[in-house]
């Protein structure tokens, strides 16, 4: 959808061909970059709280974190929130690392695309 509105702005403003291309190829780069650099900033987080160390982390309100708060038992009650556990932290961090993979390739596509576009016209 942001690509064929990309085109229809482009074709409107600019009257031709290629521009209506380049429009709508350069609205999908920036949405593509807008979550790349989200998902940079959330691997970012993730290690500086490894660098900084597990033994002094508190939670919301300088509580301890939610491993140390959880009351016992494999069943937590309606509204309450599972303890996030390491497995689920590095499970977590696998899927960023993919997730960013996959949104740079695509980032890079897209900017050769539009340089390979440029270019031939």
């Amino acid at each position: 959808m942001l690509g064929l509105l990309g085109v229809s702005l482009g074709s409107w403003f600019f009257g031709t061909h290629i521009a209506a291309r380049l429009t709508g190829l350069v609205l999908l780069l920036l949405f593509l970059l807008y979550f790349a650099l989200l998902n940079w900033t959330a691997q970012s987080n993730i290690r500086l709280r490894e660098e900084k160390g597990g033994g002094e982390e508190t939670g919301p309100g300088g509580q301890p974190p939610a491993e140390t708060q959880a009351t016992g038992g494999a069943h937590t009650e309606e509204g309450e929130q599972a303890p996030f556990t390491e497995d689920d932290r590095a499970e977590w961090a696998a899927f960023l690392q993919t997730e960013g993979r996959v949104l740079w390739a695509g980032v890079i596509f897209l900017s050769a695309t539009i340089a390979v576009l440029i270019l031939k016209n």
